[in-house]
């Protein structure tokens, strides 16, 4: 078996996840552990929050469909994803964010094709189409709960670093610059063209 502490990225990552949590990375007899403290303080991986939701939406969609009752379905999905992004990590709200409709599409679509009754094919799709349409007013109220969550939690940084990841090659702008402001509202300083 290999030495994890010769892996410094193995390092990097716990120091990033204990300044995550508020705690010093190096944990001594100075910082009391509390353990009130840390329940209060749950982190979930985005990996760890994709596989909730995808097991939430799922059952709650057989139970919503065995009982006729699409309001459990709605409600599953905007706990789901509101939950998600406030429990997961700073770093994986980007995973966090754009996985619940996809998700919850899936969950749908498994669920329907388990419980079609005749052709299989045209019931899955027929009760699919239908239970979107039914809780559609849920799945936005979802959406849009979940994105105002992650925007707070740190959303834009995270996508920013994504950028910078993607295209290391361009500066980052500094905050409060001219350039910073021009890219958080869409428009460059002196983009316009004369008339």
């Amino acid at each position: 078996m290999a030495d994890q502490s010769a892996d410094p990225a193995l390092d990097e990552e716990w120091t990033a996840d204990a300044a995550e949590r508020g705690a010093s990375a190096e944990p001594g007899p100075a910082r009391e552990q509390d353990p009130a403290a840390e329940r209060r303080t749950v982190a979930l991986t985005g990996r760890g929050a994709v596989a909730g939701m995808l097991v939430l939406f799922f059952f709650s969609l057989l139970i919503a469909s065995w009982l006729q009752w699409g309001a459990l379905a709605g409600a599953s999905f905007v706990i789901g994803s509101v939950g998600a992004a406030w429990y997961t990590k700073r770093r994986d709200l980007l995973t966090v964010a754009v996985s619940p409709p996809l998700l919850f599409f899936f969950a749908l679509i498994c669920v329907k094709a388990l419980t079609a009754k005749g052709n299989t094919i045209i019931s899955t799709v027929e009760g699919t189409a239908l239970t979107l349409a039914n809780i559609a007013p849920w799945l936005f109220a979802g959406v849009i709960l979940s994105l105002i969550v992650a925007w707070v939690r740190g959303l834009p940084q995270c996508v920013a670093d994504l950028r910078h990841d993607l295209r290391p090659d361009l500066p980052r702008p500094r905050p409060g610059s001219p350039r910073a402001t021009a890219s958080r509202t869409g428009s460059r300083p002196g983009s316009r063209r004369a008339r």
